[in-house]
């Protein structure tokens, strides 16, 4: 079986566990993939910043859906010496997997890693089919080899495609990741225990017991907790304190920030992921402009590497060039702008 055939079936994808290695080095290679080493750009620990926890933020998870499901919708096209193709670039898939995933994967992985790996299918007239290779299952080593469930194939089997170089979100995006995730945790904290925070303070010397402690400080919190009110009792030895400010806009301060930290980090505009940090500093303050910013710039960021990628030699061939058709994009634009409104 072929290195493509391991991904053509989700069945056999799905039943590999083992990390995965390619070589760009081969004796029979001419493509220029192969004299391009990229083992130190997968340096160091990304720590606990994981996908899966990036995306449990709000901010995060709707910028990726914006991205990709507009990304990932558009066609490929190829030109050659100027004149369109007639047929849409690798427009149907023999895998059983359709293009508009293959494109939200590597979209997906260069939004996240700055990486993205293809393998190919060729005949003699080129590519003919591709399938994105899961992250997780490849890397590469000092020697530039890439890594991919122990098999080595070389570089016309793949076509490695790498981002804007900003490292991804993840490990650009780290601290403010990790920041996000700890006032999420604080705010859900608060919410299941809603200030201001309480002290029950011993004022006799009369001391409880630790038992007895325990049971009194439960009773509260689960009071305190219960969606229906919260009633207390304390005896002569107790006295309630409480601690803090019941409105707590810290939070809801801090939350905001995070939808901006998350917009500087996509390129997605603040306004489009409900976030400003301020009624009179909007950047983006009508719908046209907000939806011009977003096709001009957010998509460019991850658009152009994929373009520019597949318009080399040894995808496209001598002459050609692949480019998203963002025609549709426009045309919905221009209804948009020319649509009558009711008065």
């Amino acid at each position: 079986m072929g290195f493509f055939d391991l991904f053509r079936s989700p069945v056999t994808l799905t039943s590999l566990a083992s990390p995965v290695q390619l070589s760009l080095e081969s004796p029979n290679q001419t493509s220029s993939l192969a004299k391009v080493v990229f083992a130190e750009y997968f340096a160091g620990e990304l720590g606990e910043v994981t996908r899966h926890a990036a995306l449990q933020i709000p901010a995060l998870k709707k910028a990726r859906t914006l991205l990709i499901s507009t990304i990932a919708s558009l066609p490929l096209r190829e030109y050659k010496d100027g004149v369109e193709v007639e047929q849409q670039w690798l427009r149907n898939s023999k895998s059983g997997i359709a293009p508009w995933h293959r494109v939200s994967g590597v979209v997906d992985d260069l939004l996240f890693y700055d990486w993205s790996l293809l393998a190919v299918e060729r005949d003699g007239n080129g590519i003919t089919d591709a399938l994105r290779v899961p992250f997780e299952r490849w890397s590469t080593d000092a020697k530039g080899h890439i890594l991919i469930d122990n098999r080595v194939v070389s570089a016309e089997e793949v076509i490695l495609i790498p981002g804007s170089g900003d490292g991804g979100i993840l490990s650009a995006g780290a601290d403010a990741i990790k920041g996000a995730r700890a006032l999420q945790r604080a705010w859900i904290s608060r919410a299941q225990s809603p200030v201001p925070l309480i002290e029950l303070h011993q004022i006799t010397d009369d001391e409880m017991e630790d038992d007895e402690i325990d049971e009194l400080v439960d009773v509260w919190n689960t009071a305190r907790s219960s969606p229906t009110g919260a009633t207390g009792f304390t005896d002569r030895r107790v006295e309630l304190r409480t601690h803090g400010d019941k409105s707590e806009s810290h939070f809801e301060d801090g939350r905001n920030a995070v939808v901006l930290d998350i917009a500087r980090l996509t390129g997605v505009p603040a306004s489009v992921l409900d976030g400003s940090q301020s009624e009179a500093s909007l950047t983006y303050s009508t719908s046209e402009g907000k939806r011009n910013d977003f096709i001009d710039y957010s998509l460019q960021y991850l658009i152009a590497p994929i373009e520019a990628r597949l318009s080399l030699d040894d995808v496209s061939g001598t002459g050609s060039v692949i480019r998203f058709d963002k025609s549709g994009l426009v045309a919905r634009e221009q209804q948009s702008v020319n649509s009558p409104t009711k008065d």
